[in-house]
């Protein structure tokens, strides 16, 4: 019997340091392809107390590649397909929905292909980051099935309808360029470079106000689905609430002195 939260996990390592909560597909032996138990451990990842008590998620993938999607192995092998299918994106939704929600904002460093499920998990990011050799796909198409992962939700949003539908219903391979270009990514880092950048980042981000961040996180997505009124009531409340936050005293003292704001530390 062990009490460190990070054993037991074997497509995954998990690590915590300074703040930022560390996810680290490792399966590269198969590209990082998402199979029931790498949902499962995403799932338990994402509910473990020190990941929602972080400052970042930092999530990377193993070897020359991120993630390019669905185990098509374990598709094949399958006695029951629909039913594998319900019970994978289960545990994988439930994982995202979890990540979507955390203050924390999410960061992906994202090399080699990035395809199907792969895509989404890059969709879900609040930063992207792309090694400027990565491309991405839907791949769904090719297959005969559907997307999942957020990806028929979040692309549009992210790229504009009738790109996404070039990517979905064309098969459209977006290079590390466009991706950048149509609002995809964040920022493309050149070779070599992709994890050091992405840890720069997620560091710069764990030491910043979570709270805040998760409230603008929250911010943002709920603005496509009400009307302008709601939402102008809702920033209202909203920085109202942060006004009176341990961290916004900060935030306004340092302006005042000209100094870097020192916010809540984190383990």
């Amino acid at each position: 019997m062990t009490d460190d939260p990070a054993a037991g996990f074997r497509r995954i390592r998990i690590t915590w340091d300074s703040g930022i909560t560390r996810l680290h597909l490792d399966r590269p032996e198969r590209r990082n392809a998402i199979d029931l138990r790498l949902a499962q451990e995403l799932l338990r990842a994402a509910l473990l107390e020190r990941t929602a008590s972080s400052g970042c998620i930092l999530l990377t993938g193993a070897g020359d590649h991120f993630c390019v999607g669905g185990d098509l192995k374990a598709f094949e092998s399958a006695d029951d397909l629909p039913s594998h299918l319900m019970e994978v994106t289960s545990y994988l939704h439930a994982a995202l929905s979890r990540f979507a929600a955390m203050p924390a904002p999410l960061v992906v460093a994202a090399q080699g292909h990035v395809a199907g499920a792969g895509l989404g998990l890059a969709c879900l990011a609040d930063v992207l980051l792309t090694d400027e050799h990565a491309t991405f796909r839907s791949a769904y198409g090719a297959l005969g099935l559907t997307p999942d992962a957020s990806t028929s939700h979040l692309l549009p949003r992210l790229v504009g309808l009738r790109r996404a539908q070039h990517m979905t219903l064309l098969g459209h391979v977006l290079s590390a360029e466009e991706a950048q270009t149509w609002g995809l990514s964040t920022e493309t880092v050149p070779a070599g470079n992709l994890h050091e950048r992405a840890l720069e980042v997620a560091g710069e981000l764990a030491a910043g106000p979570t709270s805040a961040y998760g409230q603008t996180k929250r911010l943002l997505r709920s603005s496509f689905a009400r009307s302008l009124a709601d939402h102008l009531e809702d920033e209202s409340v909203t920085l109202s609430a942060a006004a009176g936050t341990a961290d916004a005293l900060e935030g306004l003292s340092a302006f005042s002195a000209r100094r870097s704001a020192r916010f809540g530390a984190r383990a």
